[in-house]
């Protein structure tokens, strides 16, 4: 009875014209936009229009959060529901925290207690597992602006959310694929490991330390430079940029032409 309410609730918001000063704010804001076919284009418009309209949305340290900040981040968090076929809006995250810039919480003993003798943690985001996703303004607009920088913090945070979906923080989100799902585990332990093993030696590597700690944060890091670095991840790690457009179901390369080399 709820679904039928709520599919009807969708139906009529997605019927009424598309706000003009959203649009705006999409040229504006949320860089991958303008690159978009004009199908996908329309996709995320309604995306957007849902995940403003179904979130609460509220600002931390004083912060009156504006349709520009709604908009912005909704629209980057609907890059990842583009493809899916089958999804809930994140239904899961009741509530979206927006903080002027980055912020800090307390860090956590191995029994998830807080210690005094931590010191707090510095983040510019943070999902919390059937919870809020929390944001830094400063990072979403100026990332969201500049896919290209390879980061990416709403994508990361949304990604742990779909990560969060079978109910573990694994690095492997619920699959239907019975081919994709065969493929996964093999392909992103592979490039886990290794990622692992290049930090233990001292190099210079392709994803970020943080994406060293566990499977969980190398998928999320995974997925931001799938949807920022896409010609960067194909040529450097060509089978998890497959199994990420086999999973999101885009192509972003096509996205960004400009990056893929002559002999593409």
């Amino acid at each position: 009875m709820f679904s039928f309410f709520r599919s009807r609730r969708r139906r009529a918001l997605l019927a009424e014209p598309f706000p003009p000063g959203w649009l705006d704010i999409l040229n504006r804001n949320v860089g991958h936009y303008p690159r978009l076919a004009p199908a996908e284009q329309d996709r995320l418009r309604d995306l957007t229009r849902i995940l403003v309209a179904e979130k609460e949305w509220e600002g931390a340290k004083g912060l009156v959060v504006t349709d520009e900040m709604k908009v912005t981040i909704a629209a980057q968090a609907a890059l990842l529901l583009l493809g899916l076929p089958e999804h809930d809006y994140f239904s899961r995250v009741a509530s979206v925290i927006v903080y002027p810039a980055g912020f800090e919480v307390p860090d956590l003993d191995e029994f998830g207690m807080e210690d005094d003798t931590f010191p707090p943690l510095a983040l510019d985001g943070q999902s919390v597992r059937r919870g809020p996703v929390i944001v830094s303004w400063e990072h979403a607009l100026a990332e969201g602006r500049d896919p290209a920088c390879g980061q990416n913090i709403v994508v990361h945070e949304f990604a742990h959310q779909l990560d969060d979906l079978d109910g573990l923080s694994n690095g492997t989100p619920p699959l239907d694929d019975p081919a994709l799902s065969d493929r996964w585990h093999d392909v992103m332990q592979a490039a886990f490991d290794d990622h692992r093993a290049a930090l233990g030696r001292g190099e210079e590597t392709f994803f970020t330390e943080h994406a060293g700690e566990n499977e969980t944060e190398f998928f999320a890091d995974a997925a931001e430079t799938f949807y920022c670095c896409p010609a960067d991840l194909r040529a450097e790690c060509p089978d998890v940029y497959a199994l990420l457009a086999g999973y999101f179901r885009v192509d972003p390369v096509k996205w960004f032409p400009e990056a893929v080399g002559d002999g593409e």
